[in-house]
């Protein structure tokens, strides 16, 4: 029982696979059911250094709000709910292993062993992270996307970005504690898991950060 065992919670994007598997989930939906103008937007949107990204960089940075996320997921509006699951499912299977960060799947098997319990907790959304955990064998928790009569809406109903730790609490019933409690991210939005946790595990791609210098934490360089 997971009651009984301290826990890790594990973020996914840029801690267990080097992508964002939204985004990646999206791109391969798109591709598979053949929307060629909506793939064609992502790839607009996803393409690095280009004019779209600084544009929604500095509209970002004045409102607030990730119109990259946004647009990203409005193009899943009017999508079916179980030919996206079936999108996922196939995405996690064959795109996903190749971007597998080896270091931190392989401490996380590790800390299993130790018994210590994992939960999946991602800012991603649910039909992704539904399709990880079940390749993975864990429970996990996610944003959700707005459904309306099986097919998406294109925007989320509820956004974990910031409140994983309220999340968390709410799945297990109870308060975080530090002695029994840890966290393995990459992400600086995830303070509020890191704060509850007496040592964090911080996962860097290279040289860590510089936030990550604020904690009492395992620095996990890959």
């Amino acid at each position: 029982m997971i009651q009984s065992k301290p826990v890790v919670a594990v973020d996914i994007c840029g801690t267990l696979y080097r992508t964002n598997t939204t985004a990646g989930m999206i791109a391969h939906h798109h591709m598979r059911v053949g929307n060629k103008l909506r793939a064609q937007l992502l790839t607009l949107l996803t393409k690095r250094r280009h004019p779209v990204q600084f544009a929604l960089v500095a509209i970002a940075r004045l409102t607030g709000r990730d119109m990259h996320r946004a647009l990203v997921l409005w193009t899943l509006k009017g999508e079916d709910c179980d030919h996206v699951d079936a999108s996922a499912r196939d995405y996690v299977a064959t795109c996903l292993p190749e971007l597998a960060i080896n270091a931190t799947h392989t401490r996380l098997a590790v800390m299993q062993d130790a018994g210590w319990a994992p939960v999946l907790i991602s800012n991603a959304i649910d039909p992704v992270v539904r399709a990880i955990a079940s390749h993975l064998g864990l429970p996990a928790l996610s944003s959700q996307l707005g459904r309306r009569d099986a097919v998406f809406t294109g925007e989320l109903e509820q956004d974990l970005t910031g409140k994983k730790r309220a999340a968390l609490e709410a799945y297990l019933g109870h308060s975080l504690c530090p002695d029994s409690f840890t966290v393995m991210t990459d992400n600086r939005s995830d303070r509020d898991l890191v704060g509850a946790a007496q040592t964090a595990i911080l996962v860097a791609r290279g040289a860590p950060r510089k936030w990550m210098g604020e904690w009492d934490a395992e620095i996990l360089c890959h």
